[in-house]
């Protein structure tokens, strides 16, 4: 797992996952448009986003063993090689661009290629936007200073396992991880569904005086957020060679995928928080409490 911790000024700030793009050069089965749009919003916004894999559609974590198991030559793998290098740098170019150093990291999906370098085309992406790379699971922290004041958001990311048919599948699927992990932000793709909900987690909070009972119930608000899909299901008049042919949601009978991504803003807020017991004694004792602000769009 993967821990990596930013410093972001005191105001809010936008976090934007983008990921299951699944790009492999058919403008026609990705909804680049849609894309491009998310992607250059955020960058007008000063939004800093995170890679939820499944960039390119390359190979399935099936196709790479039998890949390796193959046996293939030397130049047959340098045409492989090349090939998922150009699917990068296409989907790079064309829509993550102008997004470069703005990528708080980039996560592993389930499509990738190993490359020849010992590499993936995961870290090849990211390199290319100068974010790390956060393997298969990783905290992120977002730690908003002013001056000697300063509080944390901590996001836990992961590229999702496992299917769902409801609308709410990921977040039923972060639900059950909430209670085992330490987070404010939870963030789960491969499921290929827009969805969130807020989950409240309350706390006492008692002051700095002498006072033995709390002084205050506070509710801390913990969002699950599933990322969404560039990957259209269903396209029309999809051929394989001359054969008419549907993609895999198409021939599974699956739901029409969600396209696009949710935007989610972060505001650092303190609460100060007074002792009763102190009023009309002269006394200022007070406690600030943490508090941000997280909202989601969809």
């Amino acid at each position: 797992m993967e821990l990596v911790s930013y410093d972001l000024p005191w105001q809010p700030a936008l976090v934007m996952p983008a990921g299951d793009i699944q790009w492999f050069g058919d403008d026609r089965e990705i909804a680049l448009e849609k894309l491009q749009k998310h992607i250059a919003w955020g960058v007008e916004h000063g939004a800093w986003f995170v890679g939820m894999g499944d960039y390119i559609d390359a190979f399935s974590p099936s196709n790479r063993q039998r890949l390796k198991a193959a046996g293939l030559y030397d130049n047959a793998n340098r045409v492989l090689d090349s090939a998922a290098r150009r699917l990068v740098e296409e989907l790079y170019e064309r829509a993550l661009k102008s997004s470069k150093g703005r990528w708080l990291g980039l996560l592993s999906g389930h499509h990738y290629a190993d490359l020849r370098d010992g590499t993936t085309t995961d870290q090849l992406l990211a390199g290319m936007l100068d974010a790390p790379h956060l393997g298969d699971c990783a905290y992120v922290r977002l730690r908003f200073v002013k001056g000697p004041k300063s509080g944390c958001v901590l996001i836990w990311a992961h590229h999702g396992q496992g299917s769902g048919k409801s609308a709410a599948a990921p977040v039923q699927k972060l639900e059950g991880l909430a209670a085992a992990w330490e987070a404010d932000i939870f963030l789960m793709g491969h499921q290929s569904k827009v969805a969130a909900a807020p989950v409240d987690r309350c706390f006492p909070v008692w002051p700095r005086g002498d006072g033995v009972q709390p002084s205050r119930l506070f509710y801390k608000t913990v969002l699950l957020v599933g990322t969404g899909s560039f990957a259209r299901g269903y396209v029309e008049r999809r051929r394989d060679g001359e054969t008419a042919a549907g993609t895999y949601v198409e021939k599974g009978m699956m739901r029409p995928v969600s396209l696009g991504a949710p935007v989610i803003t972060v505001t650092p807020r303190m609460r100060e928080v007074r002792d009763p017991g102190d009023r009309g004694k002269g006394r200022d004792n007070h406690t600030q409490v943490w508090l941000p602000d997280l909202r989601v769009s969809l």
